[in-house]
């Protein structure tokens, strides 16, 4: 009698090859650097952290857009703030 070894076993999936949620998640991004960070960025991380688990290849980026665009612009509304005001 033969053993032939352990049953075959696949592989992880491929990635998608839609990078549709990613390019949407980095132009929330970039809109929230300018025009109100709170709400577009928040929205693309959503946007990047669905498309990482769908396996988008640019999803690492959209997250790391939407994060920059969040925490810059908010820096950016501070700064502008105060300019205005002089607080």
């Amino acid at each position: 009698m033969s053993y032939s070894g352990p049953p075959y076993q696949p592989g992880p999936p491929p990635g998608n090859d839609s990078n549709t949620l990613s390019i949407v998640g980095i132009v929330l991004g970039a809109i929230a650097f300018i025009f109100c960070p709170p709400g577009f960025g928040i929205a693309g991380i959503i946007c990047g952290v669905v498309a990482n688990s769908k396996r988008e290849r640019l999803a690492p980026i959209a997250i790391g857009v939407s994060i920059a665009g969040l925490v810059l612009g908010m820096v950016l509304g501070v700064l502008v703030f105060r300019g205005m005001y002089g607080g």
